[in-house]
């Protein structure tokens, strides 16, 4: 191992002891990447650390994040690349093929974020192809070997599901076997592989948020019979009804626009006399973040019943952010519960 893949791997290893952890759902996921390799060499004593072309790599992965924001992943990775034909001073030719299946233990920074910064490292076995010329001699390699890495990037959650990966990695295989000479039965060596690069990659989350409970409004008592001589309208107790949304998201889902349906038509049979539409929020964002996402969710919600008959005037709205939770967590956690609008009905 070299100076300089020592000191990237410490330096990962130093970001993944000194971080601290959040609270965060658990969750497998799978991923897949591609990328451009930005550095390769391959030492040897005739090229003495030849350099590659730039190229594309490939790895797909599976793994499970932990709620305290670490990752344990499976990968199978895919390097091809040709040596450069200015890497040294006389006319070579090679092509290098790295097939590789690597464990990789990662830590997520800000996991209840949309932005998650994370580093990593990786140890593994590599199937190392290599096949060369310089001058009138030949370099073939055909070995599997130890491999490792050190990977850092950033990871952003457009949706539940779906994120996007942005990172850089830093593989080698050191030691790599292989054999020169002009005519067989050729000498074995042994020398360092490196390969650099910078991936984009697509990451889907196969966890689902969990269920909210189908609002159901209450069976109200029934109503006193009215007194024979002075007919009165009929009397309904209040009513609270709950509308749930999805994460960071204020518009409303089929399940939501029926709980808005149900609590217009029960208002329809009472003489209402107000209604309090109060937003909610769990506690993955900012307090200011998430006030003005709740306040975001009681107007959508006000707007649906006004849109189905219910007067705008007797509509009051409320947005307490996380301040209110419907089932107690800690901060920066998603709690589908608590991503709620509360509606409250009102009768004379």
């Amino acid at each position: 191992m070299n100076l300089k893949s020592t000191l990237a791997i410490s330096a990962l290893l130093a970001g993944i002891t000194g971080g601290a952890g959040v609270a965060a759902a658990e969750d497998w996921y799978v991923r897949g990447d591609v990328g451009v390799t930005v550095d390769g060499e391959f030492g040897d004593p005739s090229f003495d650390d030849a350099d590659f072309d730039d190229a594309a790599m490939y790895s797909i992965g599976a793994g499970y994040g932990f709620a305290n924001g670490f990752r344990a992943e499976g990968e199978l990775s895919y390097r091809d690349n040709e040596l450069d034909d200015n890497a040294i001073p006389f006319p070579a030719s090679g092509d290098a093929q790295v097939t590789a299946l690597m464990g990789n233990l990662y830590y997520d920074f800000n996991r209840a974020g949309r932005w998650q910064p994370y580093v990593g490292v990786g140890v593994g076995a590599a199937k190392f192809e290599f096949d060369g010329q310089v001058f009138i001699g030949s370099y073939e390699a055909d070995s599997t070997n130890l491999a490792y890495q050190g990977i850092a990037g950033i990871n952003w959650q457009f949706s539940d599901h779906w994120s996007a990966d942005l990172a850089y990695r830093y593989f080698q295989i050191p030691d790599a076997e292989y054999e020169a000479g002009v005519i067989p039965p050729f000498t074995e060596f042994e020398e360092d592989y490196t390969h650099q690069a910078v991936t984009l990659g697509i990451r889907y989350s196969l966890g689902s948020p969990a269920a909210a409970p189908a609002p159901v409004a209450p069976t109200p008592p029934p109503a006193p019979a009215p007194m024979p001589t002075t007919p009165q309208a009929s009397i309904c107790p209040a009513s609270e009804f709950v509308v749930y949304f999805e994460w960071d998201r204020s518009n409303l889902n089929q399940a939501a626009l029926e709980t808005i349906d149900a609590a217009v038509n029960r208002a329809r049979q009472c003489n209402v006399s107000g209604a309090i539409v109060v937003g909610h929020t769990d506690t993955s964002g900012s307090p200011a973040y998430n006030e003005a996402l709740s306040e975001r969710r009681a107007f959508v919600v006000r707007d649906a019943m006004v849109s189905r008959g219910f007067a705008a005037g007797a509509i009051r709205t409320e947005a307490r952010g996380e301040s209110a939770l419907a089932r107690a967590t800690a901060d920066g956690v998603r709690e589908p519960l608590n991503r709620r609008t509360a509606v409250t009905i009102s009768f004379r």
